[in-house]
């Protein structure tokens, strides 16, 4: 027989409720798989339950999201000698929905911290100071490795350019 929910389980149940979409689209960002980013997501979310009383309320959402970023981070770890065989199908699309797919390859292409600071800051839109804090990383680190994965994306943004107008 079990007891009565603990006297924070609604607060928590609110908070996965506002949270879990944002953190999916985070980790499959980090990721590159729904299927991995569900079983992070997962993973953080249990985590939070386990210790959600002793989580502070103004550090709920950080604490999540550096636990979501460990996660992603011990999966990408796990599985980055795996060979990703699921292509997209080849059809016709628009050109909006073409830049979108070469920015989610590009996006695969880095390596597991580029797409973390990259997610973190601008698909999450995190301050460098929240990021700084979710990595345990000064904002100095943090504003250099944002601008060196810039430069790396770029770079395979441009490449993916221009071997399409070469065909």
């Amino acid at each position: 027989m079990r007891g009565r929910p603990p006297d924070w389980e609604d607060a928590y149940c609110e908070f996965f409720v506002a949270r879990q979409r944002a953190f999916m689209r985070t980790a499959y960002t980090i990721l590159g798989s729904w299927q991995s980013a569900e079983d992070a997501v997962q993973s953080t979310f249990s985590a939070m339950y386990v210790h959600w009383p002793r989580i502070q309320d103004g550090s709920r959402d950080a604490y999540a999201r550096r636990v979501l970023v460990n996660n992603c981070m011990a999966t990408f770890r796990s599985v980055r000698n795996e060979t990703v065989t699921d292509e997209p199908p080849d059809r016709g699309v628009s050109h909006d929905a073409t830049e979108q797919l070469d920015l989610a390859r590009a996006l695969q292409h880095l390596n597991a911290r580029d797409r973390v600071v990259l997610t973190l800051r601008f698909l999450d839109d995190l301050s460098v100071h929240d990021v700084a804090a979710i990595l345990d990383l000064p904002s100095g680190t943090v504003k250099s490795q944002t601008s060196r994965a810039l430069k790396r994306l770029e770079a395979l943004m441009t490449t993916a350019t221009e071997s399409k107008e070469s065909r």
